[in-house]
């Protein structure tokens, strides 16, 4: 039966058959199932003399980790990449950006990705 509207859509929207999509789920899957990735990418992004624990949470060090990875597969800008997050669902389910949060501006983006050495990208990229 056909309905005029959908009252309610998904909270957890799924992933897409197309083919990048299908590429985001492993690596994914590869960063869930390698949680020394992320831990890695927090030795990088956490400065014990300025984290006094106050203030907004700011990104996760494994959505910096996966924005990074996006980033380099496709060898945006910030600035696209800034746009691409904002306006992709797949990007926003793969690094990890809940329905009622903002997508990260290019300010943040930078300043996060370029405090990562290359060691946790490496990792991932090499699985």
């Amino acid at each position: 039966m056909r309905r005029i509207h959908q009252k309610q859509q998904t909270l957890t929207p799924i992933w897409s058959a197309h083919e990048h999509a299908t590429e985001l789920e492993a690596i994914s899957e590869i960063l869930d199932a390698n949680p020394t990735i992320a831990a890695l990418a927090a030795q990088d992004l956490i400065d014990p003399e300025k984290d006094s624990g106050r203030g907004a949470p700011g990104m996760t060090a494994d959505q910096v980790v996966r924005c990074a990875i996006i980033k380099q597969m496709h060898e945006y800008s910030y600035e696209a990449l800034a746009f691409h997050i904002d306006d992709s669902r797949s990007y926003q389910r793969f690094c990890r950006i809940g329905i009622g949060d903002k997508p990260w501006k290019r300010s943040t983006l930078a300043e996060n990705i370029k405090r990562l050495k290359p060691s946790p990208i490496e990792r991932c990229l090499r699985r």
